[in-house]
Order: structure tokens, then C-alpha cells, then sequence
């Protein structure tokens, strides 16, 4: 209320990195000021005027890798400046100034990316293994991989201008990009940059993120399918002679029942279609929190066919929520990006079983009291006896 009628004397000043997040009637009531990042070549320049007033001696590869780090922020590169300048003095090399801001790259990350686009397995699980055992940050460096294949991807399309690199770089990039498919490298950067290390256990070091990273990539992604249809032979030996036909008819159902080829199939809730809601709410959870939020707990994918997704709903609430916001549109951008194909979502009101389970005679105290080794003399009854005192029952 006081945003939407404030004090004359006063005036707001709202900041924020997600403006699409603000209420409608708070944008209306708001005068819009969109602060864009400083383009490289204005921070380097500021840099060089700096270096020239206070007697630095700086190469401009080094002040280029200073502005770069600083990701468009003028402030955060004069404070990288000061920093370089603080740990090795006015005229530091270039490699100085990479390693007092902590861009040092180990080139192992780019060997492993190049691994994972071949689908050698083995050599990257020995590439993660001895990172590990050199004692580097995982999380680094699995930054580092998603930072090359980044540059491979944006090389391919031909978007040179944006990969901010030095020109070697980027014509480097260039090369290799141009050798690789395009979705293969959408793949494998997609997987490595939805790894997750925040659930990461301690045993495995640091690495089984980037290890099941690298196993998707190379297993294409899906699982091979395991046919769990028994033999006909082993079903006659496992019974006896008179359950035989019983057992024969039985199987001849299934077959019926099986959908014919070219007919899509509609899958239960399995361990696939719960891990494909998963990875999508890890997908929207930095850029749409409240879809996430959304997601979470509520649903379920009850069904995934070749072009539609069936997404079953607990509660109307939230089935309310998602058919009438801007989410549907969202989810199916969602589901066709990690699925690799173009899909519509569907959705309907699957409530959950109720399990009504019965109540323990005499109260939970009195259960509570058993367990402990309590033996019950007597009932007293609730209306009391004709005095007005407790009445107790003996039986």
C-alpha cells in the first residue's frame, strides 16, 4: 500500500536482477532504468588511465583479463587492479595477474570435455580420478569444463564476437568447434552444467557429480532397455505339468495386451519418469524459482509419450495455479529442452490415496504407556459418577 500511494516527500528506489519477477502494479507506479554491464573495451580503457595516473606498468592483455573477470562491473575491476598491484607490485606479468585472480585454467579441463565428446569413458573416469587425487576444487574445475565446451558451442554457431577471448583463443575455439556436431556439443555441455555438487557426499571426493556427468554423455543419455519377459521354456520348467496351460494362456494375454510397434507407449510412474521431473526442476530452479517451488512435492510425470507429457497434479490448487500462470508454456520449453525433443505437456488431477489408518485403542498416551511396560487397571469414564467425581470402571 505504501508503494502504490506513497508519501509525498518520499521516493523509492528499487534495484533488483530479476525484473520480471515485479508485480504488474508495482511496475506501473515505477519509472524503469535498465543498467546494462560496461562493454570490455570501456573497462579496459578506464584501466589504462588508472595505470598511466598511478605509475602502473601493465601489459593490455594483463588489464584485459583484469576487465574480463570483472564481468562487465567497472567497480570489481579497479578492486582486481588494486589487488594485482597489492600482491606483485606495479609492473606484474600476466601470469601474475591471472593467478592473484584465480583464472589459472588447468588444462586438463579442456582434455576432459574432448573425452567426453568422444564417449571415451575410461580415459575421462582417469582424467576425473587423478584431478581428485591432486586436491582441486571439483566445482572449479567442472566450471572450467562447462567454460570450454561453452566456447566450442558459441565457436560453431559462429558467434565469435561473443566468446570475449583473446583472438588466438577464439580462433583455436574456432577450429575445434568446427570439427564437432552441434547437438553432440549441446549435450555434453548441458550435463556437465547441470551437475550438482551441493548433495555431493564426502566419500567420493568431490568427483561423482562430474563422474555421472561424464556416464550420461557417454551412454547417450538413456539407459539400454532390459526385456524382463521370461523365456517360455523356463516358465514350463519352474511349474508343474498342471499349471502349464494356466500359465501359457496367461502369457498369450501379455502379448495381446503389449502395444504393436509404431504405437507410442504410455509409461507408468517409474524411477525414468520421476528422474525427468527431476532434472527439470533443476533445470528452472536458478532461472524460475517459484516454478521449482511449484514442482516440488506436488506432481508427478504419469505418463511419457513420443510428442505429450502427462503431468499428474495432487491437489487442484496447484493444477489451478499452473493452467491458468504463464507456466505451461514454460514447462513445455522445459521438458522438449531436456528430453532433446519437441513435446506438449498435459495435465490433469491425480490426487493421492488416502490411507486412513486406525487409531490406537485408548490414545497414543496409553500406547505409549504399553510400550514401556504399563498394565491397564481400570477405565475412568469421562461423564463422572453421580457426586460429580471420575467414575472408575473395574471390568
Amino acid at each position: 500500500k505504501t508503494l502504490e500511494e506513497p508519501p509525498a516527500h518520499i521516493i523509492f528506489v528499487l534495484a533488483t536482477t530479476e525484473a520480471h519477477k515485479v508485480e504488474a502494479t508495482i511496475i506501473s507506479r515505477c519509472q524503469r532504468f535498465d543498467l546494462r554491464r560496461i562493454p570490455l573495451s570501456a573497462i579496459v580503457e578506464r584501466l589504462a588511465e588508472i595505470c598511466q595516473a598511478e605509475g602502473y606498468s601493465l601489459e593490455e592483455a594483463a588489464l584485459e583479463e583484469i576487465g574480463r573477470s570483472a564481468t562487465g562491473s567497472l567497480r570489481d575491476a579497479i578492486n582486481g587492479l588494486e589487488q594485482v598491484v597489492t600482491y606483485y607490485g606495479q609492473s606484474p606479468s600476466l601470469e601474475q595477474v591471472r593467478e592473484a585472480l584465480g583464472l589459472v585454467v588447468d588444462v586438463r579441463s579442456a582434455e576432459l570435455a574432448r573425452l567426453a565428446l568422444d564417449g571415451n569413458l575410461a580415459g575421462g573416469l582417469a582424467l576425473i580420478a587423478a584431478v581428485r587425487d591432486d586436491g582441486a576444487d571439483m566445482k572449479h574445475f567442472c566450471k572450467q569444463v562447462v567454460g570450454y565446451l561453452r566456447n566450442l558451442l558459441l565457436a560453431k554457431t559462429g558467434a565469435l564476437e561473443a566468446l570475449d577471448l583473446p583472438r588466438e583463443a577464439a580462433e583455436e575455439a574456432k577450429d575445434a568447434g568446427g570439427k564437432l556436431d552441434r547437438d553432440r556439443i549441446v549435450r555434453v555441455l548441458r550435463a556437465f552444467a547441470l551437475a550438482d555438487f551441493r548433495d555431493d557426499s564426502p566419500a567420493s571426493g568431490g568427483s561423482l557429480p562430474l563422474e555421472l556427468a561424464l556416464l550420461e554423455v557417454a551412454s547417450g543419455g538413456r539407459a539400454a532397455p532390459v526385456d524382463v519377459t521370461p523365456p517360455t521354456a523356463e516358465v514350463v520348467i519352474a511349474v508343474d505339468d498342471s499349471k502349464v496351460d494356466t500359465i501359457e494362456l496367461a502369457v498369450e494375454r501379455e502379448i495381446e495386451a503389449a502395444p504393436r510397434d509404431g504405437t507410442p507407449v504410455r509409461a507408468a510412474s517409474s524411477t525414468d519418469t520421476m528422474g525427468l521431473l527431476d532434472r527439470v526442476r533443476q533445470a528452472c530452479k536458478d532461472t524460475d524459482r517459484q516454478l521449482s517451488g511449484l514442482l516440488n512435492g506436488s506432481c508427478e510425470v504419469k505418463s511419457e509419450e513420443v510428442e505429450v507429457v502427462t503431468l499428474g497434479f495432487y491437489h487442484t490448487f496447484h493444477l489451478e495455479r499452473i493452467e491458468s500462470g504463464p507456466y505451461a508454456k514454460r514447462l513445455e520449453e522445459l521438458f522438449s529442452s531436456v528430453l532433446g525433443r519437441t513435446v506438449r505437456i498435459a495435465f490433469e488431477h491425480s490426487p493421492r490415496e488416502r490411507v486412513v489408518r486406525p487409531a490406537a485403542k485408548g490414545g497414543h498416551l496409553v500406547e505409549a504407556a504399553r510400550q514401556l511396560g504399563a498394565r491397564p487397571i481400570g477405565r475412568t469414564s469421562v461423564e463422572g459418577g453421580p457426586d460429580g467425581e471420575p467414575r472408575r470402571d473395574e471390568s
